[in-house]
């Protein structure tokens, strides 16, 4: 009763039910099968603005306490429930204080500033080489070509190359049934189950692999893409002469060196293997995503592709000259492009981050939020809003365009705000540009029958967007010009 009557959250709105228990999170996400971004919009809809929904948690709607809460000047630490249940607690990511995170982001910032992906742009762009073979080689054999594991074979081998200085040849295999690709979407089968029962996450991990997976069967794909992971660390650990001599930095080079704890001692196996299995999932999925968004929904608008494919042709004549990523950034049409696929639908992680506010407490969306309380505004809630975005779930590159643009700009937070931001937005934005612009100038594009409209994809918020049903498959015939 001290929850629903006494506890300092009393007066904020929301169920009952959510104010006296965790569980009520648990009965929506798990019992029902329902995504909690989905539950969230019901939710402030039926409430208002500022909504309880957990017995020491509040959510927002209202736009502006989204740079209220997550901003340059916040230092809040993450909460516990959401961010463990990755495995992940000894990662940059995984860091709940904010003063941990420091000290590893200072180490793994600069390999990931826009300075060092512009300097060595020329790994990337030799994936995106291999992903045109790839489908190159599917058009020949009268197929089309998976891009749901296209892209992801194509992000996968990106981020094991700067992290190991090795991909694992995911782009070579037939039809992009990668192992590792299909494992990584097999592993998110059990965040939701991690998140809502953390002591069987501490528990099962303890145990033999085999024996996990007997005992929770959908921790099968995290223990193939743990041990593709350990088998990396293990051989690099072993051997690093050969990663020293590589054309770039390598982010576990870095980690190997001293400087990479905040006892200036370099990383045990361990954390490594932490740290590798964040970065992993943190650059292929959510990249992958936002790319087959941001395809499908050009190639259901015959208009705007005669547009990028204009603006491609003037600016990259001659096929065999690649344009720079700073070359294709200078190009409106496509740079919106872009933006839209990241703005548009439940892109790479559509759910809350959830923070802790500081002890002194504060006021978020004019209301006073006591300390310790658990905070929180979902990217997909920002990216929808009616208030902000004209005809929000209508893909329209031209909303960057207009006159008023530059006023959207701060809206667009796909990869949050804030010292606790995504570390590889620019990786993200080099992927981006170079891929679009080589599948739309090498290729004529046609969405192959079997797969349905892009709206019609279904989706689960298991902190990244899980996608079920039909693929994005692509035939992908040599441009005419």
């Amino acid at each position: 009763m001290f929850n629903l009557a006494n506890h300092p959250l009393a007066d904020f709105p929301g169920p009952r039910s959510a104010a006296f228990t965790e569980w009520y999170k648990t009965y929506r996400e798990l019992y029902c099968g329902e995504s909690w971004v989905r539950v969230l919009d019901e939710l402030h809809k039926k409430y208002g603005k500022i909504v309880r929904v957990g017995p020491n948690e509040l959510s927002f709607s209202d736009p502006a306490a989204y740079h209220e809460i997550y901003n340059g000047s916040n230092r809040w630490d993450k909460e516990p429930t959401l961010y463990q249940c990755f495995g992940q607690d000894y990662s940059t990511f995984g860091c709940l204080k904010y003063a941990d995170a420091k000290t590893r982001r200072d180490i793994l910032g600069p390999m990931f500033s826009r300075k060092a992906i512009s300097d060595y742009q020329g790994l990337i762009q030799t994936n995106v080489d291999r992903l045109c073979e790839a489908v190159t080689h599917n058009n020949a054999a009268g197929k089309s070509s998976d891009l749901f594991y296209g892209f992801r074979c194509f992000a996968v081998d990106t981020i094991m190359s700067f992290c190991f200085a090795k991909s694992v040849d995911a782009l070579g295999e037939a039809d992009f049934k990668a192992p590792i690709v299909e494992a990584m979407y097999d592993a998110s089968d059990c965040l939701l189950l991690f998140k809502h029962f953390p002591l069987l996450q501490s528990t099962i991990f303890r145990l033999p692999r085999s024996l996990t997976v007997m005992i929770v069967p959908q921790t099968s794909g995290i223990t193939r893409v743990m041990k593709v992971l350990s088998r990396q660390v293990t051989q690099l650990i072993a051997d690093n002469s050969g990663v020293r001599e590589f054309p770039h930095p390598v982010v576990f080079q870095k980690l190997l060196d001293r400087g990479a704890n905040a006892k200036g001692k370099a990383l045990n196996e361990r954390r490594m293997l932490h740290e590798a299995q964040s970065l992993l999932f943190g650059a292929s999925d959510t990249v992958s995503n936002q790319m087959m968004l941001g395809v499908w929904h050009l190639l259901e608008n015959p208009d705007y592709v005669r547009k990028l494919k204009e603006e491609l042709y003037a600016a990259w004549p001659v096929l065999e000259d690649s344009p720079s990523f700073e070359e294709l950034e200078k190009l409106p049409f496509l740079t919106a492009v872009v933006k839209e696929s990241l703005r548009i639908g439940p892109g790479g992680i559509p759910g809350v981050l959830s923070r802790i506010t500081p002890t002194k407490g504060l006021t978020i969306s004019g209301s006073v939020i006591p300390k310790d309380t658990i905070v929180g505004m979902s990217v997909y809630t920002i990216h929808n809003s009616e208030l902000i975005f004209k005809d929000p779930k209508t893909f329209d590159p031209d909303r960057w365009l207009e006159a008023d643009s530059e006023s959207l700009e701060k809206w667009l937070v796909p990869f949050s705000k804030g010292p606790r931001s995504c570390l590889g937005i620019n990786l993200a934005y080099c992927e981006l540009y170079l891929t679009i612009a080589a599948l739309f100038r090498r290729f004529d594009l046609e969405v192959d029958s079997t797969c349905g409209m892009v709206n019609d994809l279904e989706w689960r918020d298991t902190f990244v967007a899980r996608f079920s049903g039909h693929h994005l498959k692509v035939f992908c015939r040599p441009a005419a010009r």
